[in-house]
């Protein structure tokens, strides 16, 4: 058996016959050797009963009944492990995902172009037809909560398939209503694509999201904390450490003039310079974890000179704006300071501390 595709359901009796009708046609059509293993959390409307007719009329159909509704993830897991396949795949029950789209997920894998696959809404030829703004707003929101931890420009959908030798079924959590952004964290594949698709509101029945799935989504992003990746992780030090060196040179400005009765733009200078050796050192042991010893004259120079220009980029659009553009001073400089930042991240992280 080449592909295994799980699709859950729950009130899905309007649907389910149409859908496996047209799996079987794309099966048939791009000659795939394929098996659809559907999982049922016991629904009410009859759902079950029309998968057990559909199971013994069709060799390569099985069903999984459950107890109750279960969740998504937990279904696609149950459904994973009786699996024949070599690639195991995923789909809604509702015909929102295009059926005649499963080749172009599967082949890739089939031909070693891949090893995972996502039907994706959200990339060049991707849309979404039928959705008010509230269910868009919703999905772009937590599409966006994802986005710290990788950049799959669709990690919600629910259409995507993967080799099994991929997947390791125990480290993942069968709690809430998506598993890919769990499987593309914790999966060990190498190279993953993604493949446009045109995903359709339902027309028959109602969606299954609801509020308690919301709350798993949340409780295990928290649960990925240690997946945030590298990028991520390096721009939020860069930011804590630039506010220490704020203070630093504020504090140091004001004991020097205060103090030590050092004219102020004297001060000033002196500042500036033991605010960014701070920032440098904090960043290159912290934030991109180099040893101190590693090329630190060189870098230093790098570093200080990413900061003069920045200071100089600075001045530029506080005085544009506020000279040329009529803007407040104060939100002039909150402005360039929001740029400048930008400025020294990328500059030092694709220069002073580029791997």
């Amino acid at each position: 058996m080449d592909l295994s595709l799980v699709v859950p359901t729950y009130n899905e009796r309007e649907n389910i016959s149409i859908l496996a009708h047209k799996i079987q046609e794309e099966f048939k059509l791009n000659k795939i050797h394929g098996e659809i293993i559907f999982v049922d959390d016991n629904s009410p409307d009859g759902t079950g009963g029309i998968l057990e007719d559909l199971r013994k009329k069709t060799k390569n159909i099985k069903v999984v009944h459950r107890s109750g509704k279960l969740g998504l993830s937990s279904a696609v897991l149950d459904g994973w492990k009786i699996s024949s396949g070599k690639i195991l795949g995923v789909m809604d029950a509702d015909l929102s995902h295009p059926v005649e789209k499963i080749h172009e997920l599967f082949f890739p894998i089939k031909k070693d172009e891949a090893d995972f696959t996502i039907g994706s809404r959200y990339i060049k030829g991707g849309k979404i037809l039928g959705w008010d703004f509230k269910r868009k707003l919703m999905s772009k929101t937590a599409t966006l909560f994802a986005r710290p931890f990788t950049n799959v420009k669709d990690p919600m959908t629910g259409f995507f398939m993967i080799k099994k030798d991929c997947a390791d079924f125990d480290k993942l959590n069968s709690k809430g209503f998506k598993i890919l952004l769990e499987l593309i964290l914790k999966a060990d594949y190498k190279k993953i694509k993604e493949i446009p698709i045109t995903f359709i509101n339902r027309v028959k029945g109602k969606s299954k999201a609801g509020s308690s799935e919301i709350f798993y989504y949340l409780k295990n992003l928290f649960g990925y904390k240690n997946y945030i990746r590298k990028e991520i992780k390096e721009f939020f030090k860069f930011g804590i450490v630039g506010t220490i060196g704020a203070v630093i040179n504020l504090g140091t400005l004001y004991a020097l003039t205060e103090f030590l009765g050092i004219y102020y733009i004297i001060s000033a200078i002196f500042a500036f310079i033991i605010a960014v050796t701070s920032n440098y050192f904090l960043n290159k042991t912290w934030t991109f974890k180099e040893k101190v010893a590693d090329r630190t004259l060189r870098k230093y120079v790098q570093f200080f000179s990413v900061s003069v220009f920045a200071l100089g980029v600075n001045l530029i659009i506080l005085y544009s704006l506020t000279e040329f553009v009529g803007i407040w001073y104060m939100l002039s400089e909150l402005i360039a300071k929001v740029i400048v930042f930008f400025v020294n991240f990328f500059g030092n992280k694709l220069w002073t501390f580029r791997k």
